[in-house]
């Protein structure tokens, strides 16, 4: 009852539980995090937002997603149709149905253009597809096998 009445005298509809220090706050269809202290230290202007894991959280405004620090910096820029989880510092992203990879400062360590990217194997690399035409990629970005573009041979 009384994080209830805290809620409505700050002017949130609703206020979770805390984890790590931190609980969601709501107002209207915006979510935010206070602290112990009832500090608002992430503002509520996210659509959606998840919980920190190691120093980030995946956030979400009209539908689009990036990443922020548990100060609300934005460390991956919230530009991105997809955002999946990190793995061993890396996260697939999508704009316009194209894939690319990123690290967890916001660097696109691959670029946006691929139709398909597939996991990294045990010797860091990946399959990457641009339309029907296949190659890989290693954790770096290098296409160790690079995709070629088929030209048409010309009959004379």
């Amino acid at each position: 009852m009384f994080l209830f009445l805290g809620a409505r005298e700050k002017g949130y509809d609703r206020i979770d539980g805390y984890k790590n220090g931190l609980a969601k706050v709501y107002k209207g269809k915006c979510v935010g995090y206070i602290n112990t202290q009832g500090e608002e230290v992430i503002r509520c202007r996210y659509h959606f937002i998840s919980d920190f894991i190691a120093g980030l959280a995946k956030v979400m405004i009209d539908k689009k997603y990036g990443y922020i620090s548990v100060q609300d910096e934005v460390i991956v820029p919230i530009k991105y149709d997809y955002i999946g989880p990190f793995k061993k510092g890396l996260a697939q992203v999508m704009i316009k149905g194209q894939f690319g990879i990123i690290n967890t400062i916001g660097e696109e360590i691959i670029p946006v253009k691929y139709d398909e990217i597939g996991e990294f194997n045990a010797q860091g690399e990946a399959k990457v597809r641009i339309k029907k035409l296949e190659g890989k990629i290693n954790c770096e970005g290098t296409e160790v096998v690079p995709v070629y573009k088929n030209y048409a041979i010309e009959e004379e």
